[in-house]
């Protein structure tokens, strides 16, 4: 498509120079794409719009200091053959003027200036027709009373509100006020209201960027929004007919549906674009480096690859000529996929305890941005009836190498971000589950004696050097003590909040600060880096340890109310007459524990 842009300064209907062009006066119909937003400006806007208006009529102080007013911009696209034009931006400007006339001409049934005036010059095509047959409603009125409002009509509701505002703007409250003219008013609305009206020609695409670029007033569109208009571009691009809309709008529908049905956020449209962004890569064997990119900008960049407008890095020879097809339906999958498993999540339908708090595990773990590998895997096997049984062997076994790796490292490294999370996420799209898993299993075959020496040892000693060390074994730890085979929901959800989601401290069982301030150098120097291993750590209820508060008569007590089996069953009977053996003998058990469970299948 050919790419133009033309400027120039317009009015709404009388031209004041030879060189202003005139908005309703080219016998043009001005269209309001599929692709927009509803009309939506609220009560504030059109009070600052219409008595802004005012202002410029008869002067703040209505003093007759009539002048000019600048309304904004507006972009149109070209007019085609048919005389259409479409606002790309400016709907909510124009649309409150085509109200204001129309309220204008209602409260003057005998204007000259209105009787004949053609309120047809405006068609919106949002909301499947809804939006227009609301907007039709309003111009066949001939009446504002509230009676005839039906409260869903956004342009009637603002209409009313227009009509209350001008009662407010022309009431004279002094002798002085000057008398509202109609005639005045009208011409000042025609020839002294001026917009910057930006003509362009060019594909949805440019004209996007164009807006982008150009937008003060309106609302700014969102990744989700461009997202919808773009791959409306690309489907009718390809062929589609405009009735693909509404199939993309569906989508966003049901997200608001389903969310709503949930009773709260589950998920938008942004984050279901971010899973099938990992699925499109992996499908189409794009560069890795892609997974690092940002959803709004790998498919910014996408779009403008694929519609020839900037050929990106990265995806240039990798997605024209069809090597790439994004469809409606794999999205729609995803949304399904996303829905049900919150739904199992949130209910404890989720295996076992195990499952559940190793899923925890992950996110706490310094690859939790990969946790969305569990909806590419779910949209894999989507047809599989054992799917989530499937999920809970590859996420724990996963779980465990990623946890491996948080200790190993203080830092993400890129051996698991780049080489390894990005060749799984390969394998999870184009091969088989059994593949999958022996690609899991080759990961922690490849751990030689120095690097699972080097995981005992760095377990074995001061695990304080690192929050997310000290809390992953810790609660890993305590996890491993509770009924993690439980498959009774309630069960599963309480084992679930106690570990992760209740105020908890890492407890020192021999404090570092004991209370006998005399003793403390003794205790440091004699127990040295066993005083923070995991010997002398255990996961603790918040509200207990600082009750406690480093007081040893205190501690007994304050475990034995304590709902952790870890500490109400295992600690509370080792405790007595706690010191360095008892504790030295503690991490050995908690060492070969934590050690075993990771690398089970190598015992």
């Amino acid at each position: 498509m050919p790419f133009s842009i033309d400027a120039g300064t317009y009015t709404l209907k009388i031209k004041n120079r030879a060189k202003d062009n005139t908005i309703l006066g080219n016998s043009t119909q001005f269209i309001i794409p599929i692709y927009q937003r509803p009309y939506s400006w609220s009560e504030k806007q059109i009070r600052k719009f219409i008595a802004d208006i005012f202002v410029s009529f008869w002067g703040y102080n209505k003093d007759n200091s009539s002048e000019p007013m600048f309304i904004g911009t507006m972009q149109l696209s070209k007019k085609d053959d048919n005389g259409e034009q479409n606002i790309i931006d400016g709907q909510q400007r124009i649309t409150t003027f085509l109200i204001l006339l129309k309220v204008l001409s209602i409260r003057n049934p005998n204007s000259s200036q209105l009787n004949d005036f053609d309120f047809n010059w405006l068609v919106t095509k949002v909301n499947n027709g809804k939006q227009q047959e609301n907007l039709t409603e309003l111009i066949n009125s001939t009446s504002l009373s509230i009676e005839n409002n039906n409260n869903l009509n956004k342009y009637f509701n603002n209409a009313l509100l227009i009509n209350q505002i001008i009662t407010e703007q022309v009431k004279q409250e002094t002798e002085n006020d000057p008398v509202f003219s109609l005639t005045n008013f009208l011409e000042h609305l025609y020839s002294k209201i001026y917009f910057v009206v930006i003509e362009t020609q060019a594909s949805l695409s440019k004209t996007l960027k164009i807006f982008d670029a150009i937008n003060t007033t309106g609302l700014d569109l969102d990744a989700g929004d461009i997202f919808k208009i773009r791959m409306y571009e690309y489907l009718t691009k390809n062929g589609k007919s405009d009735e693909v809309f509404n199939q993309i709008s569906a989508l966003y529908e049901k997200i608001d549906a389903k969310n709503k049905l949930a009773n709260r956020h589950v998920t938008d449209i942004s984050s279901i674009l971010h899973i099938y962004q990992f699925h499109l890569i992996a499908k189409y064997k794009l560069p890795t480096t892609l997974y690092s990119v940002g959803t709004d900008r790998f498919f910014d960049r996408l779009f403008e690859t694929l519609f020839n407008i900037n050929k990106w890095e990265h995806f240039r020879n990798n997605v024209e000529d069809g090597k790439l097809q994004l469809k409606l339906e794999e999205i729609d999958s995803l949304i399904d996929i996303r829905f049900e498993w919150d739904n199992k999540w949130r209910s404890g339908d989720y295996g076992s305890a195990e499952n559940a708090s190793m899923l925890r595990l992950w996110w706490w773990s310094r690859y939790g941005r990969f946790w969305n590998l569990i909806f590419v895997f779910l949209h894999k096997h989507k047809d599989d009836e054992n799917r989530y049984e499937k999920l809970y062997t590859f996420s724990n076994r996963l779980t465990k190498l990623y946890l491996l790796y948080s200790v190993y490292f203080q830092k993400s490294v890129n051996e698991m971000n780049s080489k390894f999370s990005s060749k799984l996420v390969s394998k999870i799209v184009n091969e088989d589950y059994e593949n999958v898993m022996l690609f899991i299993e080759d990961k922690f075959t490849s751990q030689n004696e120095y690097w699972r020496t080097r995981f005992r040892n760095t377990i074995s000693g001061n695990i304080l050097y690192s929050s997310k060390v000290k809390n992953i074994l810790c609660r890993l730890s305590a996890m491993l003590e509770e009924n993690c085979n439980t498959l009774d929901f309630k069960e599963i959800r309480d084992i679930r909040a106690k570990l992760f989601d209740s105020p908890i401290d890492i407890e020192h069982i021999q404090s570092y600060n004991d209370e006998n301030k005399v003793e403390r150098p003794k205790i440091k120097s004699e127990w040295g880096e066993t005083l923070n291993s995991i010997g002398n750590l255990v996961v603790l209820e918040q509200k207990i340890n600082r009750s406690i508060n480093n007081r040893e008569s205190e501690k007994l007590n304050g475990y034995k109310k304590s709902q952790f089996e870890i500490v109400k069953t295992k600690l509370v009977s080792e405790y007595d007459n706690w010191d360095l053996r008892k504790c030295e003998m503690r991490k050995e058990k908690e060492v070969e524990k934590i050690y075993n469970y990771i690398f089970e299948n190598e015992k």
